[in-house]
């Protein structure tokens, strides 16, 4: 059975991280809040839209989230991304379609690797946190190729 998410206050959110409160930032940390995985830019639009926001602002909105560490960007390659919250869903790596961005979160950690890491590194001998997306196609786009 899977967890029901439960949004976040928003609202308080915002006040901690020293942010105004606008229409757009609540709705957004709202979406992310309920959201089992890591959305697109262009999901997030549609979910957002209600508040008239266009997406220059939207992505300004996110970018200021990333650098506050409020929002976790996953960069799938060089042109796509996706956001989710850092602190709903605890410490999770994804797998996510290079086709159509499907994205499945995977629970667990394999904590060794940011030892192996450090170990491997000529100059880093601290991990502070790390964040891990493996890449492929998904079935239904694998399905639809044949």
């Amino acid at each position: 059975m899977k967890k029901q998410l439960q949004p976040i206050d928003a609202e308080a959110v915002l006040q901690e991280y020293g942010f105004k409160k606008t229409p757009l930032r609540i709705l957004l940390l709202e979406v992310l809040s309920l959201s089992p995985t890591p959305l697109p830019v262009a999901k997030l639009a549609r979910k957002t839209k209600k508040v008239g926001a266009d997406t220059a602002t939207l992505y300004r909105a996110l970018h200021a989230f990333v650098e506050a560490g409020l929002v976790i960007e996953l960069m799938v390659d060089k042109t796509k991304s996706l956001y989710e919250l850092s602190q709903s869903k605890g410490h999770m790596h994804h797998i996510v379609c290079d086709t159509c961005s499907t994205v499945e979160s995977i629970p667990f950690c394999i904590k060794s690797i940011d030892k192996q890491v450090v170990e491997y590194s000529k100059q880093f001998k601290k991990i502070h946190s790390h964040q891990l997306a493996f890449v492929g196609t998904c079935r239904k786009c694998l399905r639809a190729v044949r």
